[in-house]
Order: C-alpha cells, then sequence, then structure tokens
C-alpha cells in the first residue's frame, strides 16, 4: 500500500471515529434495523433456494418468503429513515460547533482567512462527512449480508466462498490502484470551488463597481468561468479515475459469475441444483459487494473534505477567545484609565506582485493613557497605522509586544471580553445587522431617540426587533451605526473617519454637538479624522506617522494625561 492509501486509510479511521462519537449512531436503533434487515434478506435467500431446490413451495416456505420479505422491506425503511435523521442531527451539531467556533474566533483568523473557503466548509464539507453516516450503516447492512451469503455458500461450495472473497479483494485493490490520482483530482475541485466562492463573494460585494466598469466585469466573468471550468474538469478526472476503479471491481464480480457456472462444476462436480443455489447466493451478494467497493470512492472524497473541516478547526481552536457567558460578563459603566505601555504590533502582508514576498509594518511602541471626559482626535497619512492602533485599543488585535491596562488591570487574553465592553465602535469598515440582537428595551428607545436625531426617521423604521429596510446612502448607514453605538452607552466611543462620507451640516453636528456632549457626558471619544479646520474641536489630537505617535497635543488647554 503507498503512503497516499495508507493516509487515507488514516483520515478514514477518524472520520469513522469521529462519526461514532458525534453523531447518535451507537445510541440509535438503526443497527438493530440493519441487522434485522440483514438477517431477513439471508432468511429470503435461503428460503429462494429451498423452495428451489425442493420444485415449489409449500405453505411454510410459501408463509417464510412472505414474511421474510415483508419484514425486509419495513425494518429496511426504518433503518433508511433513522438514518436520515442522524444525518441531519449530526449536520446540525456540525454547523452550530462550527458557528459556534467562529464566533469565538480571535479576529486574527478572520484576517487572513477567505470568506469562500469557509462558505464551502459549512456547506460542502459537512454535507459530505454527515453523509457518512448513512453510509456507514449501508456499509455495515452490506458486509453483514455478505457474511451472511459466505456462510451459507461454505456449506454448500467451500471453494466458492474462495472465488468470492478473491473478487471482493480485486475489486478493493482497483480501488487503491486508482485512489492516488482521484484524490488529487478531488483536491483540486476543492480547491477550484473555493476560487469560485470567494469570486462569487466579489460579485456580491462589488455588483456596483462591476456595472460602472465593463472590462473588470468582462475579467471577472472569465476569471469565473475559469475556475468553474476547473472544478468541472477536476472532478470529471476523479471521476474517470474511481469509474475505472469500479471496473476492476466489475470485472472480478462479472469473472466469479463466470467461475460459479463454468469452472466451479467442473473442479468439484456440482450439480444443477447445487450451481443454481451457490449462484443465487452470489447474486444475492452481488448488491453488497457492489456497496462495499462502490462506499470507498465515496468515502474517499468525504476524507478530503473531512481533512479541511480538521485543518479550519484546529486552526480555529488554536485562535479562539476564552468564552465569557453573559452572566459572567459584567457591563462596564465606567472606567479610570485606558494605558497602553510599549504597545506593539508586527503586521505581514504580501506584496502582490507575484514573487510571494511579503511586506511588513510595525506599529509602535505606543504609549497612550486616554481618562473619561476627553475627545481624543488621530490623524496621519494613509497606511500610518491609526486603524491598527484603534484594533489594539478595542481589544479586537492582541499586542505582540508591551501592555494595554484599564484601571491598572493588565489586558490579557482570558479578560478582554470584558475589556471590550467598554467600547462602542464605527469602524471605517463597518457592518450593520438588520436585526436588534442584543439590544435591551432601554437600548432600543435611545436608537429611537438617535435616529431621529440623525434624519433617519424617513428612511428607517423598526418592527419585530428588526430594521425594515437598509437601502441607505452610505452616509446614512453610517449615521445609523453611529446611532447603535450611541444607544449601547459605552464609557469608550470609537469612530473612524466618521465624517468623511457626511454633508456640511452633519459634520458640523458631529464636530459642534455630539463631540462636545460626549465628552460632557463622562464618555472618552476616539476618533480618527482627517479634517484639519476642525482639530480644535477636540481635547488632544494624536498625530501618527510610520506606524508611531510623533505628536500629543492639548488644545483646551487640557493636561495630556502621562503613561505612568
Amino acid at each position: 500500500m503507498s503512503s497516499s492509501s495508507r493516509k487515507l486509510v488514516e483520515t478514514i479511521k477518524r472520520l469513522v471515529v469521529f462519526i461514532l462519537r458525534e453523531s447518535d449512531l451507537l445510541r440509535s436503533p438503526v443497527f438493530i434495523f440493519v441487522l434485522i434487515a440483514s438477517g431477513s434478506r439471508t432468511a429470503l435467500i435461503f428460503l429462494i433456494n429451498e423452495t428451489a431446490a425442493r420444485g415449489g413451495p409449500n405453505f411454510f416456505l410459501f408463509a417464510g418468503l412472505i414474511a421474510a420479505a415483508l419484514i425486509l422491506l419495513a425494518f429496511s425503511h426504518w433503518a433508511s429513515l433513522s438514518g436520515a435523521k442522524l444525518v441531519q442531527s449530526l449536520q446540525l451539531r456540525m454547523r452550530r460547533n462550527l458557528t459556534k467556533q467562529l464566533l469565538n474566533a480571535d479576529v486574527s483568523f478572520f484576517l487572513r482567512r477567505g470568506h469562500g473557503e469557509l462558505y464551502h466548509s459549512a456547506t460542502h464539507h459537512i454535507a459530505a462527512v454527515s453523509g457518512t453516516a448513512t453510509r456507514i450503516t449501508g456499509f455495515i447492512q452490506a458486509v453483514l449480508v455478505l457474511l451472511f451469503c459466505l456462510g451459507y455458500m461454505f456449506l454448500e461450495m467451500p471453494s466458492s466462498v474462495l472465488a468470492t472473497v478473491i473478487a471482493l479483494a480485486l475489486g478493493v485493490t482497483a480501488f487503491f490502484v486508482t485512489e492516488g490520482p482521484a484524490s488529487r483530482a478531488v483536491a483540486k475541485t476543492h480547491h477550484a470551488t473555493v476560487a469560485y466562492h470567494n469570486s462569487l463573494n466579489d460579485i456580491l460585494r462589488g455588483f456596483k463597481e462591476l456595472r460602472l466598469r465593463l472590462a473588470r466585469r468582462r475579467a471577472t466573468d472569465a476569471r469565473v468561468e475559469q475556475q468553474i471550468n476547473d472544478a468541472a474538469d477536476a472532478a470529471l478526472v476523479s471521476e474517470r479515475h474511481y469509474s475505472y476503479g469500479q471496473m476492476g471491481a466489475n470485472g472480478a464480480l462479472i469473472s466469479l459469475l463466470i467461475a460459479i457456472v463454468v469452472i466451479l462444476p467442473l473442479m468439484s462436480g456440482a450439480d444443477s441444483v447445487t450451481t443454481l443455489q451457490i449462484l443465487t447466493l452470489v447474486l444475492f451478494s452481488f448488491g453488497p459487494i457492489e456497496t462495499v467497493v462502490g462506499n470507498l470512492p465515496a468515502f474517499a472524497r468525504t476524507a478530503i473534505s473531512f481533512q479541511e473541516l480538521e485543518r479550519i478547526e484546529t486552526e480555529l481552536s488554536q485562535n479562539a477567545e476564552v468564552e465569557v457567558s453573559s452572566d459572567a460578563l459584567e457591563k462596564r459603566d465606567s472606567f479610570e484609565t485606558l494605558e497602553l505601555r510599549g504597545v506593539k504590533a508586527h503586521l505581514s502582508r504580501e506584496v502582490g506582485d507575484g514573487t510571494n514576498a511579503r511586506d511588513t509594518f510595525t506599529l509602535g511602541p505606543i504609549d497612550l493613557t486616554l481618562r473619561p471626559g476627553e475627545s481624543v482626535f488621530i490623524t496621519g497619512g494613509n497606511g500610518m497605522g491609526k486603524s491598527t492602533l484603534l484594533q489594539l485599543l478595542t481589544g479586537l488585535r492582541h499586542p505582540d509586544e508591551g501592555q494595554i491596562l484599564l484601571d491598572g488591570q493588565v489586558v490579557t487574553r482570558d479578560n478582554v471580553a470584558e475589556y471590550r465592553s467598554v467600547f462602542s465602535a464605527v469602524f471605517s469598515e463597518f457592518y450593520l445587522f438588520r436585526h436588534l440582537d442584543g439590544l435591551s428595551e432601554e437600548d432600543r428607545k435611545r436608537l429611537q431617540e438617535h435616529i431621529e436625531e440623525m434624519g433617519l426617521v424617513e428612511g428607517i423604521s423598526i418592527v419585530d426587533n428588526q430594521f425594515t429596510s437598509l437601502e441607505l446612502s452610505t452616509g446614512q448607514l453610517r449615521r445609523l451605526a453611529l446611532s447603535l453605538a450611541l444607544a449601547e452607552e459605552r464609557p469608550i466611543v470609537v469612530l473612524d473617519e466618521f465624517a468623511s462620507d457626511q454633508d456640511p451640516g452633519r459634520r458640523k453636528f458631529f464636530y459642534d454637538v455630539l463631540v462636545p456632549r460626549l465628552a460632557k457626558a463622562g464618555h472618552c471619544l476616539i476618533a480618527v479624522t482627517h479634517d484639519e479646520h476642525c482639530f480644535d474641536k477636540s481635547d488632544r489630537l494624536i498625530r501618527m506617522e510610520d506606524g508611531k505617535i510623533i505628536s500629543d497635543s492639548a488644545l483646551t488647554g487640557a493636561a495630556i494625561p502621562a503613561a505612568e
């Protein structure tokens, strides 16, 4: 057996163990149904042979045939239904587990993982793995029937058992001979499909840009067409190789039938009745052998899906944050100091010139102290580290060096959830949820008040705890996001380029009304802005360059708190 085949066998073993552990298969009556169905199938074969040997049925044989047939049909049906329930139960559990892991994953996981791969895992891979539960029961039923048939064949003609085992071994060997190239083709199908899902995500999110530039739309169409063709071609290659293996298995079974009617009678001197009985047994075992051999390619495909799920879930577990229950999470209504001491973050990204080179950027060291009741504006050129600083401040990124302290307590991965509860934010790239999940009745009342203040009453309505529509301009969506952030009344409000897409009247409201109001109410407002003519509206102005704070100036006479 080749190394790839051994690796496949090990993966299938892990897959089967996973199915048995995570599903209700061992506690389900499906095994009882399968056992009874297999036994009734064997009884049906025996009764058919007895009827043929006697030249016709008597009352008891006829009654036995009818009973065996009814039991086979009934218990096969119940086994099928039980298997379907197992699949749905396991699929539900796997999707719930993946969703929970995604919700608890560190932000760094999403920064480096494409959405297409996650979509493919949550749909295709989970469906493939959960569907294996029924394949396992079908495989077990086929093996049981095959064992019953082999036992019966041994009593009638021992040499036929050897011929059947050889045919089965040849079928399994034919699969492993073709497994290597077939599995590689399945992997190529996976990668091409993931690329297609990523492109589909681009189309859904960039539909406006695609319609403004015909050349980009045509290039996207050509790229998606190529990805679809690559996936289809790789799938055909895998099916071709698996079909070669199936041809070998079918050839071995056909040879077995020929051997039974031509060679075995010559070797053993069996009469026509015995040969007919053995032939009936082989014909009945033909289906189980096809099930056993035919399931091997399906197990191989699922093994690749299982490997991909294992890889993603391993990465998720390595990047998981400490899960905190809502009861244990204490809402912070205030704070005294927030300090950054020697904080650094190292960023690395692909250059994108096809050379696989990487560009590195270091933020820091940053020393900064923030207190309630002050408005802090941050400015600087693009790529100077402002957004990364906000990610560090809000606990969305963990510092590679240095410490963040809230009221003197060091922020760690164990308490970062509580730390984040002091922040509400509207980032430059924000996302608005249609459902108002997590808002209390008081929060929703404040939200309605802010919607009215932001001039959004005509475009926004709330029904059944959700927005009826989000068909708004970018500036309106940003004001709605700010309304949500303010409704939470968190001690620290973080805004990234909030005024960049607002009209002059809304900018004036933001700088002249909202900023001083938040500071007066005791909130700490941290806003990234490039509006130089409004810098004097803040208490402090921080300028950044090359990932460092080059100045931290008090603009309203307030003393700048120094880090201890």
